[in-house]
């Protein structure tokens, strides 16, 4: 009897033990207690920039796809997750078993939302992911976004990938920073500066636990992907592994790029450009006045000795081949003040040099500025009724003898859409 009672014990025992290793959170509920929002309706909650946060008293969720896991090392205690209205950084009390792929559902009840003011990056913070994460399917395997380097500098153009997973085509890393190691002997974490073809820098940074830390930085030119960040207002690349670099290019070649002019330089006419004065003698020029941060700037005004000048200047860009363009587009920037016509753009096929009148010009309609020398994005232009050879592209400056506004123009791009 005494034995019977014995293994009788052993056995509830056992049981007992089996039943309590069992992972809380392992299977998910069929239906969530309470609201689920997108996140883009996160970070619309979140509507301060100064390391505030949004707590969560009730059950509210959060569902994405992993962006980024630790599998080699450099990303720890993190994950970046996207769903149909943007990224978000997530990070953990500890390390879980989550991986590229995985779709999970979070539980935001006891967690907070907020910038953090180090990174400048919004983020979900400290998640128990046992107690708050619960895994809702695999192999759902996320494709990067194109980030443009030429538009790198675009106010708020950056900002839109943020937290999110990205390729950037045509880049290479800086002479100093070529077939260098990832991250130095006895350093923690290690930035590295890397250019595109069109000039424009980012920085790559790699945690030393990665994996790949011990190894040395390729030379050459190729396309990248990793995760877009910020760390206060440095642009940053966090890369999942080496395995996602494609470095087969010996010169920098900017693939689907036909036409920059940024006039960093301080000329209008160099790479190519031209100025005609169709009437009257008002010159296109640059400058570097007002709050615009990507100066010099195109500037144009027929305000001269305290007088309004007729005139009609035009700005005209070199040829363009895009014959063998798939989806081209045009974008810049623009600003205005004061009262008089508006800044014209033309396009045309069969303009070669000379007087504008020479050739055939069409309108094409952009975003205009709305005054007080406020920069604003034209938009996305569409030139793909234009793919052939010899398209040029021109701002039509027009004055009268009592008015005349100043136009500004800069970040003049036409590459794939």
């Amino acid at each position: 009897m005494k034995k019977y009672i014995l293994n009788l014990c052993l056995f509830l025992a056992l049981i007992f033990a089996v039943s309590s290793c069992k992972r809380k959170g392992e299977t998910p509920p069929i239906k969530p207690k309470g609201p689920s929002l997108t996140i883009a309706e996160l970070k619309a909650i979140a509507t301060c920039t100064n390391n505030c946060q949004k707590f969560f008293t009730t059950d509210t969720y959060l569902a994405g796809v992993v962006l980024a896991d630790n599998a080699a090392g450099n990303f720890y205690k993190e994950t970046f997750i996207r769903d149909a209205t943007g990224a978000i950084h997530l990070t953990l009390k500890t390390a879980p078993l989550i991986f590229v792929g995985d779709s999970i559902r979070v539980n935001m009840k006891g967690l907070s939302i907020g910038y953090n003011s180090t990174t400048s990056m919004l983020e979900v913070d400290s998640i128990d992911a046992d107690r708050s994460m619960v895994l809702l399917g695999k192999g759902v395997y996320p494709q990067p976004r194109i980030l443009n380097m030429n538009l790198i500098n675009t106010p708020n153009y950056f900002a839109g990938f943020i937290n999110d997973l990205v390729e950037i085509k045509g880049i290479g890393f800086s002479p100093p920073d070529a077939n260098q190691l990832y991250v130095n002997i006895n350093t923690t974490a290690q930035s590295r500066l890397m250019f595109s073809c069109g000039g424009d820098p980012i920085t790559l940074r790699t945690n030393s636990y990665a994996n790949f830390s011990g190894q040395k930085t390729p030379t050459g030119y190729g396309n990248i992907i990793g995760i877009a960040t910020n760390y206060g207002t440095t642009k940053q690349l966090v890369i999942r592994n080496t395995t996602e670099w494609s470095m087969t290019y010996t010169t920098c070649i900017t693939p689907g790029l036909y036409l920059k002019k940024n006039f960093n330089d301080g000329s209008v006419t160099s790479g190519g450009w031209t100025t005609q004065n169709v009437s009257g003698s008002i010159n296109w020029a640059t400058a570097t006045l007002g709050s615009w941060p990507n100066k010099p700037y195109a500037v144009i005004s027929n305000f001269v000795s305290s007088a309004n000048q007729p005139c009609e200047s035009w700005l005209i860009s070199p040829l363009m081949d895009l014959s063998a363009s798939t989806n081209p587009a045009l974008i810049f920037q623009n600003a205005c003040n004061y009262t008089g016509p508006v800044l014209e753009l033309m396009v045309s096929t069969n303009y070669t040099s000379g007087l504008p009148s020479t050739a055939t010009w069409t309108p094409i309609t952009f975003t205009l500025s709305g005054g007080g020398f406020a920069f604003i994005n034209s938009g996305s232009i569409s030139l793909s009724a234009y793919k052939t050879a010899g398209v040029t592209i021109a701002f039509k400056y027009t004055g009268t003898s009592t008015s005349g506004k100043t136009w500004e123009v800069d970040d003049i791009i036409v590459s794939e859409n």
